[in-house]
């Protein structure tokens, strides 16, 4: 009876042993699970994303509002991958017809991804390479680069976070490719994190909008030779309204950066109502003010311009060409910044 005894007791406590043990791994991996998309936008390595569909029905059906399933796969590190069920939807107005690869809409509501920071997010924007060729890579980085430098100058705006994508095409035997692509942050979680909300007015008075931010974004845009946005109309940009009374009035939040001069994508048309004959052509699209509003927001540039260049100089993934080309583009607007007839060359005679 006491050898049964004995024999029962061990047994019991090799179940127990094994059951914790399952248990905990269960617990580690579910924890890690949750990690591998903690801080998405706060971190500036690129994440290494495979997304498995038919993408070539994705392309054929590219003028319908449909989602297609897909299989996203986060390679958190050489051990440990999350695969999760995800939909797909084209997205854009120009690039959804010109792009063989459109931007799309990532829905991630049925996933099953638990992490507090995109609790409630439902999908994300995916910004691609439009086509293949080694200048369509270096117009994503480029664009890429563009947000991270709004994102120098002020808090309002978004967030991005570069992808390291692989392409798995169902359509096609499973085909794999390896592309860039970058994710945009949500417009729920940029306005959670500047305590503010979405409005959707189509059109808005230039009063009712925050001098100070919209200055700095009028500035931005004319450094950046972006012509193709509009306040007021609420072009390629998201108005918030904020929960808080600092800053006062509406706050403009920029998108859409592939047809400024920064980036200067060969498909880019210039503003046709603007004049100008390329994106390069800089035309200051700002609210009229004294020379002195502006003057401080070149003066907040001028002390940023170190880091910018820095910023564009250090990314290690965009050829040294395109590089340059930034940076020349970005020295030639303090260079005319720099000139004593510019804001009544450049700013006075365009202002609205």
């Amino acid at each position: 009876m006491n050898y049964l005894k004995f024999v029962f007791s061990g047994l019991l406590l090799f179940l127990f042993i094994g059951i914790k043990a399952q248990g905990d791994g269960k617990s580690s991996s579910f924890e890690y699970s949750c990690e591998v998309y903690e801080d998405l936008f706060g971190l500036d390595e690129a994440l290494n994303l495979t997304l498995k569909f038919n993408i070539r029905e994705f392309q054929k059906t590219r003028a319908e509002e449909e989602y297609h399933a897909a299989e996203m796969t986060c390679n958190a590190n050489d051990t440990f991958q999350l695969t999760t069920p995800v939909r797909v939807k084209v997205r854009g107005i120009h690039r959804r017809d010109y792009c063989l690869m459109p931007p799309f809409w990532l829905n991630i509501r049925y996933s099953g991804i638990e992490t507090d920071e995109l609790m409630g997010i439902r999908r994300m924007k995916v910004v691609t390479r439009c086509r293949n060729g080694k200048s369509y890579a270096g117009y994503l980085l480029r664009e890429y680069l563009v947000y991270k430098i709004f994102n120098l100058i002020t808090p309002y705006s978004y967030r991005v976070r570069l992808i390291n994508l692989k392409y798995v095409d169902t359509g096609r035997d499973n085909k794999e490719t390896q592309d860039w692509a970058f994710l945009i942050e949500p417009d729920d979680m940029m306005a959670a994190r500047l305590h503010a909300r979405v409005i959707k007015e189509d059109m808005l008075a230039m009063r009712t909008v925050n001098p100070e931010v919209m200055n700095r974004l009028a500035m931005f845009q004319y450094m950046i030779g972006n012509g193709d946005y509009s306040v007021t109309g609420r072009h390629n940009l998201k108005i918030l309204a904020m929960e808080t009374s600092v800053p006062a009035g509406f706050v403009p939040v920029p998108y859409d950066f592939d047809y400024t001069g920064l980036v200067n994508t060969h498909y880019a048309v210039p503003n046709e109502n603007l004049g100008t004959h390329t994106v390069r052509e800089r035309y200051f699209l700002g609210p009229c003010r004294n020379r002195n509003c502006y003057d401080y927001v070149i003066r907040e540039l001028e002390g940023l311009k170190d880091e910018i260049e820095a910023l564009i100089r250090g990314f290690e993934y965009l050829e040294e060409e395109d590089r340059l080309d930034m940076i020349r583009y970005i020295e030639s607007f303090f260079k005319s910044a720099s000139d004593e007839r510019f804001f009544e060359r450049e700013i006075s005679s365009t202002c609205r």
